[in-house]
């Protein structure tokens, strides 16, 4: 399959995933599906299931309101909308992560309002710094394969946790891969195809997305490389949305050359070991993992690694995606502005929301941004 039949096929899936998943329902396969973040699929995979990230809708709000407020975390209202009005019928069961406030509470409406075959709550340790964690974490795990196996009716065998690691460390490998050429090489995907195609891989059968992105990295590497010299910015946040935010990226001629994005290279970056014990396995690769906003760390760990991905990327600035009325969030930006501004990196902070983006307003300031960095580079 050619370049651009793969990015369509991709990018239509990555974007109204439903209709793929229908096909993999009809074909026998229960749909298991967890809002953000860091649920281990490889697990729900070896025990017969595909599992799904939940990344919300952006279409509009109707009955969410009537179980969390207004000014609930958007990503959260999101997540409830689609599950609660549109997409009810394409899971057979959840499992739901708490790393924040909002999704601790989020959990019990979710269970009481929302029927399923199988609702598991995975509890992660929200400070990992803490001796005690990894144990937590390796106890959870059990405790997630023990609901599993309870709901299949079998026991997940070694065998199959072997396969599902390699399936899916295959399929981040190809796809750490492709953004390495995207880096090097900016103009030969988009920002938006990048994306997308990390998008396309919360839903998709690894089985089904391997061949695929093998083909695309085939025909990437037989491009010539583009001319120019964009401007590089890091992105920063937990996700982007709406995706058309990276729209206006590619418009302005910006290359993303990293970032620490949970739908980025959180999810793609690190691979589950090889260990006698499989659990253990997971547990390792979960601690290995960037920092993320609801999950703390000791000391500055979550500013440290942003500043040495801007550092590696030879960045000229960074992109911060805040979700609107994220607390997580909201907590982390005083200290992160200061700390940006101390180390002289030009910063831009955008407030987001998955149903809406005021897309002349974002533009422009956007493109004062870049104007401004474009500005520095020369006189750099």
């Amino acid at each position: 399959m050619k370049k651009e039949e793969v990015l369509e096929n991709l990018q239509s899936i990555a974007h109204n995933p439903f209709s793929y998943l229908k096909t993999k329902k009809e074909a026998g396969k229960k749909i298991i599906g967890s809002p953000l973040a860091d649920v281990p699929p490889e697990m729900i995979y070896a025990a017969g299931f595909l599992p799904v990230t939940i990344l919300g809708t952006n279409q509009p709000i109707v009955k969410a309101s009537a179980h969390l407020p207004d000014n609930a975390c958007s990503l959260a209202r999101s997540n409830l909308e689609l599950v609660l009005n549109y997409e009810t019928d394409s899971f057979d069961g959840f499992v739901f992560p708490q790393v924040c406030d909002t999704t601790q509470h989020l959990s019990d409406i979710w269970r009481m309002t929302i029927p399923s075959e199988l609702f598991a709550s995975f509890l992660i340790p929200r400070q990992v710094d803490r001796k005690s964690a990894r144990h937590w974490f390796y106890t959870e795990t059990e405790r997630l394969k023990k609901q599993l196996e309870d709901f299949s009716g079998r026991v997940i065998l070694e065998e199959a946790l072997g396969e599902s690691f390699r399936l899916y460390n295959e399929n981040r490998s190809l796809l750490r891969e492709i953004y390495r050429i995207k880096k090097k090489d900016p103009q030969i995907i988009s920002n938006r195809q990048l994306f997308d195609l990390i998008r396309s891989f919360c839903f998709m059968d690894p089985q089904d997305h391997i061949p695929l992105l093998s083909d695309l990295l085939s025909d990437l590497s037989t491009e010539s490389p583009g001319k120019g010299k964009p401007i590089k910015v890091v992105l920063s946040g937990i996700a982007v949305e709406p995706a058309q935010l990276f729209d206006i990226l590619d418009e302005l001629k910006v290359s993303i050359v990293g970032d620490d994005l949970t739908v980025g290279s959180r999810m793609i970056d690190y691979d589950v070991p090889s260990r006698d014990d499989p659990i253990e396995a997971l547990t390792e690769r979960h601690f290995a993992k960037s920092p993320f906003s609801p999950i703390r760390d000791v000391g500055t760990r979550l500013y440290d690694h942003l500043l040495q991905v801007v550092e590696e990327a030879k960045a000229d600035g960074i992109i911060y995606f805040h979700i609107k009325f994220c607390e997580s969030q909201d907590y982390d930006l005083p200290d992160m502005k200061k700390i940006v501004r101390d180390k002289k990196i030009p910063m831009i902070v955008l407030d987001t929301e998955y149903q809406s983006v005021a897309r002349s307003q974002t533009k422009t300031r956007l493109e004062a941004f870049v104007e401004s960095l474009y500005g520095e580079q020369i006189n750099g």
